[in-house]
């Protein structure tokens, strides 16, 4: 065809040179891209949708442990995205200079109006937020403000207390959630939501909602900031209430920042003297950049406090709620973890509400193992925690070069599953594996709170509930899977080596309610009958 007969056919010609395009385009990622090399999902290698759509199932992890147990321990799951689960990863990857491993453009979708700690990527701007905030998530902080614990605790001992006196079935996981909800209020904002008290669903800030929808748009990073702006406009019920949630906790962010700065403009102690309590954003609003002297804006403050909502409520929570579901699915265990905590521990006295975190951990090895353990099987914060490779030479794993510029991730849950580093019995909940010293070694690998400068701020606090938790309710009550069904599948040993039913939203958790019954334990008589 003459070049002059082209123009006589605009429609055939666009439509030819957008197949030759896309053919190209497609042979190029499948044959001859750098990454071509490492197998994959064909529509992973060409296009970032694949990654999307994972999320949107809910699936994304297990999907990507599937993966690697197809394909190895190297997977392409995007067009310039590799997921690694190799043991040499972690120290390759998460313990190098954050200059040569930056995080990703995935999480610039975490953020509000800007990027909290969680998000931002710029390591100076980082490291200077991460000290303003590092005091409050210390251990001799978290001490100062265990009595707000202490208080939220003994609430949710009270309705256990009823529940077991009434005799009736309750959702455990719902209630772990609401204190742990309390529990960020009083830490963070010196007030408590008091969804414990009110049993007030609409006090529960919708965290998944939003991490739902930041996964979603992080996962095609070319089309984030498109999405984000576009998509509010869509009238779609459902992605309007992912929409609606992230607004939600935006707002309630911005009301607990108002809250404290007019109470603490009101007594005169905004810039000046101390506060009566120093809780999380009040040390945020008194601190100042170390080289200027400024502080945070009420923007940033927002921002930060969004973070909070975010990383406090439902990744503790759900930690907390899978932990109970293995040691009620494995009696032997919870039976292990009751005869210690009688051992090692005292009665709580009437004036106490809870264990301190101090006597738990250093009293309790046994629980520290299922702690532990629970971390390893189902860990929750299963996003791929990606990372740019900037190294001019790339990285080599396990002998294979990794090229400058790829996008390369450990996903927590695929590589806690990788049995050439667990064994083959890694899907089993087995806290005694880490009495193997060989074993008890590679918990420096797991990766429940990330690694490295860009390890979770929070880790302390959330500790610190799990052992108050599980020390101080296993002193208490006795707890038993409602459902008889499942009781006598559990005593016919049928959930060993199951992993229980699972969703994800870039953080996991249990698919369904944990219903139980509990009845209180007669202390006395255990200690009398021990000694």
């Amino acid at each position: 065809m003459a070049v002059h007969e082209l123009f006589n056919h605009p429609f055939q010609t666009a439509c030819g040179v957008l197949v030759s395009y896309i053919l190209g385009y497609v042979l190029y990622q499948r044959f001859l891209h750098p990454l071509a090399k490492y197998p994959g999902p064909f529509l992973a290698s060409i296009t970032d949708v694949w990654q999307v759509y994972q999320f949107i199932s809910l699936r994304q992890p297990y999907n990507l442990t599937k993966l690697h147990e197809r394909y190895g321990s190297i997977v392409r799951y995007g067009p310039d995205k590799l997921s690694v689960t190799d043991e040499e990863a972690i120290k390759a990857i998460y313990q190098r200079g954050a200059q040569l491993m930056p995080k990703t453009e995935f999480y610039d979708a975490y953020g509000a109006a800007h990027p909290n700690v969680f998000g931002m990527r710029n390591e100076t701007e980082h490291s200077i937020r991460r000290r303003h905030m590092s005091h409050s998530f210390s251990i001799s902080y978290v001490k100062e403000m265990e009595q707000y614990l202490d208080a939220n605790l003994k609430v949710l001992r009270e309705k256990i207390c009823m529940h077991a006196i009434n005799e009736e079935s309750f959702d455990l996981k719902k209630a772990l959630h609401f204190y742990v909800i309390d529990v960020l209020g009083e830490l963070a904002f010196s007030q408590s939501f008091d969804a414990q008290k009110s049993n007030d669903e609409t006090r529960v800030p919708p965290v998944v909602e939003h991490s739902l929808l930041a996964a979603v748009t992080g996962a095609w990073p070319m089309m984030t900031a498109w999405l984000k702006r576009w998509l509010p406009l869509l009238p779609h019920k459902g992605l309007q209430a992912l929409f609606e949630g992230r607004k939600a906790c935006a707002d309630l962010a911005s009301r607990c920042v108002k809250v404290r700065l007019d109470t603490l403009r009101a007594k005169g102690e905004s810039f000046q003297g101390q506060p009566e309590r120093k809780d999380i954003l009040t040390n945020l609003i008194l601190a100042k950049h170390p080289d200027t002297g400024e502080r945070l804006t009420q923007t940033d403050l927002e921002t930060e406090a969004f973070g909070f909502i975010i990383a406090g409520t439902h990744t503790t929570s759900a930690t907390t709620t899978l932990l109970f579901y293995h040691l009620l699915h494995n009696p032997e265990h919870m039976a292990k973890c009751m005869a210690e905590i009688d051992a090692n521990l005292p009665i709580l006295k009437p004036t106490e509400s809870a264990y301190s975190v101090t006597l738990a951990e250093k009293s309790l090895p046994y629980l520290r193992s299922c702690i532990k353990e629970n971390f390893r099987l189902t860990p929750v914060f299963t996003m791929p925690l990606a990372r740019r490779v900037l190294i001019p030479e790339g990285l080599t794993i396990a002998a294979n070069h990794i090229p400058y510029g790829t996008s390369i991730a450990v996903c927590n849950h695929a590589f806690h599953h990788n049995p050439a580093v667990w064994g083959s019995d890694h899907d089993v909940f087995d806290p005694s594996r880490w009495d193997d010293p060989e074993i008890a070694n590679k918990a420096r690998l797991l990766m429940h709170f990330g690694l490295g400068g860009r390890q979770c701020i929070g880790k302390t606090v959330a500790m610190t509930n799990i052992y108050k938790l599980m020390s101080t309710l296993l002193s208490e009550f006795e707890f038993e899977i409602a459902d008889e069904a499942e009781r006598i599948q559990v005593e016919d040993n049928y959930f060993h080596g199951r992993i229980p039913d699972l969703t994800s939203v870039g953080i996991s958790d249990l698919a369904a309610p944990l219903v139980v019954r509990a009845r209180k334990r007669e202390k006395e008589v255990v200690k009398n009958v021990a000694l």
